[in-house]
């Protein structure tokens, strides 16, 4: 993958959806789409550590030194 310029990141691209797929098409920068997805997912890591803590038979610390108190 090569280096993404300014440009690249404001250019705005249109997300079309099927009809009846009951979502509205949205167009978005390059850059708002990148930072949605890292949002989303990193979203979703939190969610996997939780739930790695909440199974944890012992308290260990999952994240070596990190330890979260709940």
């Amino acid at each position: 993958m090569g280096n993404l310029t300014k440009a690249d990141l404001e250019r705005e691209v249109t997300i079309s959806f099927p009809e009846g797929a009951g979502m509205e098409n949205y167009t978005w920068s390059i850059q708002k789409i990148m930072i949605g997805a890292v949002e989303h997912y990193s979203y979703h890591t939190g969610q996997i550590v939780y739930a790695s803590k909440l199974l944890q038979a012992e308290d260990d610390h999952l994240l070596n030194n990190w330890k979260h108190y709940f």
